[in-house]
């Protein structure tokens, strides 16, 4: 079986300054993690070249990679990122060095490739029975999001030497015409604020990412075109110290927002009880 994998990298905490949530040192350690907690969405970034090599181009244009996370990393903790396999579906993985598995899932090609978000089971509750995401309709709307993706923080992850897997595409030229985001960015752009309404029902909370896949329909995504985010919540869970929140989102461009979509994220995120005052 063949393997393709990135190797050691250090993926850094860039919200580690960010009080009050997952990723400060003081906040995640009062929740019981060993600090500051390395957001998925960073992880995600060390698929973009792997997943070239395995796929070509092709994986920027109808692509994915599916991730479930199972340990939390800290700041610059070094892992690999991993593909096995051959054909348009494959096993793929994020690892420590002692072999402690940080994520798992696949990543393949082609709009009808099955995903490993897609299978699993999501345990489903009636939102009633949950204390902060009671008020949750499934299939209601996520908030309507129009905007640029963050070109800004991708140049800076590249210029500080600090983004895990760089491809010369995500700042110059790429076979599309100009330059695409980056796996980080693209979730980035497809979930940042589209549950704002939904968190502020919520009351105060910490939360956290529990598992989230980036799939291409008809990109690439472009770093100088605005998109229209919009999605839906597809259910909601719970486990004895978090209440869970499953949605999808997709991206189209503004000048043709009912237009196919260009990407889409599928997103589990964790509101961990022990943050909340319903569970005081």
């Amino acid at each position: 079986m063949s393997r393709i994998s990135t190797g050691l990298r250090h993926p850094r905490n860039y919200s580690a300054n960010a009080k009050g949530s997952i990723h400060d040192d003081n906040t995640a350690q009062d929740l019981g993690f060993r600090g500051g907690t390395v957001a998925g969405d960073i992880h995600l970034e060390q698929f973009g070249g792997i997943c070239l090599e395995a796929f070509g181009k092709q994986w920027f244009e109808n692509g994915f990679v599916s991730m479930y996370f199972q340990q939390a990393t800290t700041d610059s903790e070094p892992v690999d990122a991993y593909i096995e396999g051959e054909g348009n579906t494959r096993t793929a993985g994020i690892m420590t060095p002692n072999g402690a598995v940080v994520a798992e899932g696949n990543v393949g090609i082609g709009n009808n490739t099955v995903s490993a978000l897609n299978t699993r089971a999501r345990r489903e509750v009636e939102p009633k029975t949950l204390r902060m995401l009671k008020d949750v309709v499934i299939g209601q709307t996520t908030d309507v999001c129009v905007r640029y993706p963050n070109v800004t923080e991708q140049n800076q992850r590249i210029e500080t030497g600090s983004m895990t897997a760089p491809l010369d595409w995500y700042s110059k030229s790429s076979p599309w015409g100009g330059p695409i985001c980056s796996p980080l960015t693209a979730c980035q752009l497809l979930v940042a604020s589209t549950t704002n309404s939904i968190a502020e029902a919520c009351g105060p909370f910490v939360g956290m990412y529990g598992a989230i896949e980036v799939r291409h329909i008809n990109g690439p995504l472009f770093l100088d075109v605005e998109y229209v985010i919009s999605g839906q919540v597809l259910a909601v869970s719970e486990t004895p110290k978090t209440e869970v929140l499953w949605f999808r989102t997709q991206a189209r461009p503004s000048i043709d927002p009912e237009g196919e979509a260009i990407a889409e994220v599928t997103m589990m995120t964790r509101l961990l009880k022990g943050s909340s005052p319903h569970y005081s």
